[in-house]
């Protein structure tokens, strides 16, 4: 243990009750010092003989301290940045589906149209255009359009009128109140008809149907095509044989007493696929049939 060589000065400072500061340097011996102002005696210990000198400590160097306080700043702060982009980036990190996942409800849909099961084929179609809405670049341009196509064709199909119209003109006469017969026909409304006739123009311009007649006893129904969107733009001229459907919008007496049949304007659609169209037509398909089809399919992609 070292011992100073020397006796350092220690100095002491003490407060008095008047609040006077008592200073002064602290003997080899104890002290009892009195205050000049109220005279009360206060004690001082003697120093003591075992302090040794402060050792100063050499300090680290400020520029040394800035470069380390500079460098921890730049990792937290990097390390805060990448946490800050990892999390704005995290939804789009998700593992994306193969592409091949947008084509097998397609192909079960073609599957169960071969069964003749429209609904089921419905709901695999619909499933595939969600998996396309994730995936818009995995079908190629031909899948898209027959994946579009073969379900605009089953849905029709799934939508089926499963009653000749003619049967409908036989319901509506037998209800007396126009009022009741709206009220019945709701059960009718967006159910699909398929049509497979020439279609040419009448006296009036309008597309119409060359052979089918709806005949419900003494009374002869229209079937209104004109308000179809889509036969607007059909090659009608010359007179041509078509394989479509649409969905009824209304059967009622109009002027002079006429029964007509009406249709949803944008629900016409045009038969392009030979796996809908034997769900609606007698198997086989004849060969100008197939023809029909074919030429609507071409139309379709122009």
């Amino acid at each position: 243990m070292h011992r100073p060589a020397a006796e350092e000065l220690v100095p002491y400072e003490v407060s008095c009750a008047c609040g006077r500061l008592l200073r002064g340097q602290r003997q080899s011996v104890r002290q009892i010092i009195s205050c000049p102002d109220c005279g009360w005696k206060r004690f001082i210990l003697p120093n003591s003989p075992w302090l040794a000198p402060a050792t100063s400590v050499p300090a680290s160097p400020a520029g040394r301290l800035n470069l380390k306080r500079l460098l921890l700043f730049m990792v937290l702060g990097g390390a805060l940045g990448m946490t800050l982009i990892f999390w704005l980036i995290r939804p789009y990190l998700r593992r994306p589906e193969a592409p091949s996942d947008s084509r097998v409800p397609l192909a079960e849909a073609e599957h169960q149209l071969r069964q003749g099961n429209a609904f089921l084929a419905l709901k695999s179609l619909n499933d595939a255009l969600q998996q396309r809405g994730r995936h818009a670049n995995a079908l190629s341009r031909e899948e898209h359009h027959r994946l579009e196509q073969l379900w605009r064709q089953t849905d029709l199909l799934a939508r089926l009128l499963d009653q000749p119209l003619e049967e409908i003109v036989h319901q509506a006469k037998q209800h007396r109140s126009d009022e009741e017969w709206r009220a019945k026909f709701e059960q009718y409304r967006g159910r699909s008809v398929v049509f497979d006739d020439v279609l040419r123009r009448d006296l009036e311009d309008r597309p119409t149907l060359g052979s089918y007649v709806v005949s419900a006893g003494d009374t002869e129904a229209r079937v209104a095509l004109e308000d179809l969107i889509l036969l607007r733009q059909l090659p009608l001229e010359p007179p041509r044989r078509w394989l479509f459907g649409a969905r009824l919008a209304d059967c009622r007496r109009e002027t002079g007493g006429t029964w007509v049949f009406r249709f949803e304007p944008d629900s016409a659609v045009l038969f392009s696929d030979e796996i809908a169209a034997a769900v609606c037509c007698p198997a086989p398909l004849d060969e100008e049939l197939l023809g029909v089809i074919k030429r609507q399919d071409e139309w379709l992609r122009r």
